[in-house]
Formats: structure tokens, C-alpha cells, sequence
């Protein structure tokens, strides 16, 4: 399978940071071409599934817009310019926690959406997670900690607790590397 290729590109809105749209024209393999291919840029995310030591998992409770409710989530957010997606990770939980890890687990990077794009998301698995200060969120969220048992957010995960695609997929890509003995060491 041949990829398609970009003959040109061009903004057509931009909201910075957060938001850019593109258009294409696009030339497929087969010789056909789409002139108003569009995609959406959103910027880059990290998120981290903290375990404690006791094999309790670490989330947070808040309001999010995008569904428009109170959901069960991650530790996560913006990637900032020229930080790397576990210095982003770790800096997020340490603002919206308090929590430090002494062990990563990268669990790989994907986008949201196969054609549009949307945003590209960096998942992480850490451990060794403690308490080393209070927490220093200056999102517009309000949100609130809570321990899980792995259980506990697996029946979660079923119940629509997690509200937004990251956070379900955060949970289920650390559940495939426990299931792989993948876990790094407490």
C-alpha cells in the first residue's frame, strides 16, 4: 500500500496554541486527486497511569467540557514546546497530583483520528508513585485525586466512567503491559 502524497498545504484557521486547520490536495496512489483534504492539528498530549506502591492506581476526578461531565481520568495534559513526552507526563502528575514516579513505562504514541489527525497522544505506565508535595494545578479544572484497585477501574472502564477515549486507553494499554509482566519495578 503507497502513501498519499501532499502537493500542497495551507492554513485556513489557527487558534494558537491550540487549534490549526489545514487543507491538502492530496494525490492517491491510484492517480486520483482530493483537492480539500482537510485535517485538524490540536497540540500533543501525555498521560500517565500512576501506580503507588501498594498496586493502587492514582486518577483524578473532574469536569471535562468536551463531554460535558464529571469523569474519571489520568494525570495529563499539554505537552509543552520543546519538552519531551515523559518530561510532560511527569510534570503534569506532579502539578494536577503531587506525585513523583521513580519508573516509567512508555506505552507508545498514537493519534486520535486515522485521517483528520486531531492530536497525537504519548501513553505512559509509572511507578513508584508517592506523595512529595501538595498539588500546584493552575488549569481552569478543579479536580480531585482517588485511588483505584486496578479492578475497581476495569469496572470502570465497562461502566462509561471514563468518559474520554485517552483516559480508556491509558487504562487499557496499561492492563496489556501488566498482562505482559511489562510493568516496571515498584
Amino acid at each position: 500500500m503507497d502513501h498519499w502524497k501532499v502537493l500542497k498545504k495551507e492554513t485556513v484557521f489557527e487558534a494558537p496554541p491550540y487549534l490549526r486547520v489545514s487543507r491538502q490536495r492530496i494525490a492517491l496512489p491510484d492517480g486520483r486527486q482530493i483537492d480539500d483534504f482537510y485535517q485538524i492539528h490540536l497540540r500533543p498530549f501525555a498521560i500517565v497511569v500512576p501506580f503507588l506502591d501498594d498496586g493502587r492506581v492514582l486518577t483524578t476526578r473532574q469536569y471535562k467540557h468536551g463531554p460535558g461531565r464529571v469523569c474519571l481520568n489520568f494525570p495529563g495534559g499539554f505537552i509543552d514546546t520543546g519538552e519531551v513526552p515523559q518530561q510532560a507526563a511527569a510534570r503534569e502528575m506532579l502539578e494536577e497530583t503531587g506525585y513523583q514516579a521513580a519508573h516509567w513505562l512508555a506505552l507508545g504514541d498514537y493519534v486520535d483520528n486515522g485521517n483528520q489527525l486531531g492530536c497525537q497522544g504519548s501513553y505512559f505506565l509509572a511507578t513508584g508513585c508517592r506523595k512529595v508535595q501538595a498539588p500546584d494545578n493552575n488549569d481552569l479544572e478543579d479536580m480531585r485525586e482517588e485511588l483505584h484497585s486496578p479492578e475497581a477501574l476495569d469496572r470502570a472502564l465497562w461502566s462509561g466512567d471514563f468518559a474520554i477515549t485517552h483516559g480508556a486507553a491509558a487504562w487499557a494499554f496499561a492492563r496489556l503491559a501488566m498482562a505482559q509482566g511489562k510493568m516496571p519495578p515498584v
